[in-house]
């Protein structure tokens, strides 16, 4: 039998979870001409110059970023004569809450850079279709989607919803489930359906589409 005075082996302790692992850090960039040549230029207007996983960031004031991305483009040191994308981010939690990104790519250098400049709601950009002809529908997606207009487009309307439609859906604060709105109740003309409606056959394949597949 069992010696039931002999106390019980001690369990053995959970094993602790390794700690999380740091995030990647910006760092301040130093000793690059071309990047010091751009806030010896711009100087104030250039709030920051940071580095991240190897890509180099400028953050630059709303009044002075068509100034700044015009140079960029032209300027023998830089040349950056391709815009590869064009994007918004929104922090609401922060002020002003969007955030605008220039992807900028250099064929002749083979170097890129992000240029981000910060908007207030209900504030706008100023386009730079003028500059890199691309930039079109991406300034239209970036109305469609976050609700930022950018001034002097050739062509400001919606790219993705319908003209009519209200919201800007990759805002924070768009519902994720769906709401019937007010261009639903005009365009799709949804009825409702009594949960004991008998709707047998009503969706069946027929045989011919069943002799089509």
């Amino acid at each position: 039998m069992p010696d039931e005075t002999k106390p019980a082996p001690p369990r053995p302790s959970a094993a602790k979870a390794p700690p999380k692992p740091a995030g990647p850090t910006y760092n301040e960039i130093i000793d690059d001409p071309v990047i010091d040549g751009i806030k010896a230029r711009f100087g104030d207007a250039i709030e920051d110059a940071v580095e991240l996983l190897g890509d180099q960031i400028l953050r630059v004031r709303r009044d002075a970023a068509h100034e700044l991305l015009r140079f960029l483009r032209d300027d023998e040191a830089t040349r950056f004569d391709f815009l590869t994308d064009l994007t918004a981010v929104h922090r609401p939690e922060k002020t002003p809450p969007f955030e605008i990104v220039y992807h900028l790519y250099s064929f002749a250098r083979n170097v890129r850079l992000r240029v981000k400049t910060e908007v207030g709601d209900g504030e706008a950009v100023q386009s730079v279709v003028e500059l890199w002809s691309a930039a079109n529908w991406m300034e239209r997606e970036v109305w469609d989607l976050f609700g930022v207009r950018f001034n002097n487009h050739p062509d400001m309307r919606r790219l993705l919803l319908p003209a009519d439609w209200e919201g800007h859906p990759l805002r924070k604060e768009h519902a994720l489930e769906y709401r019937e709105n007010d261009w639903v109740r005009r365009h799709l003309e949804i009825r409702e359906v009594h949960p004991e409606t008998d709707l047998t056959g009503k969706y069946e394949m027929t045989d011919f589409v069943r002799a089509n597949r």
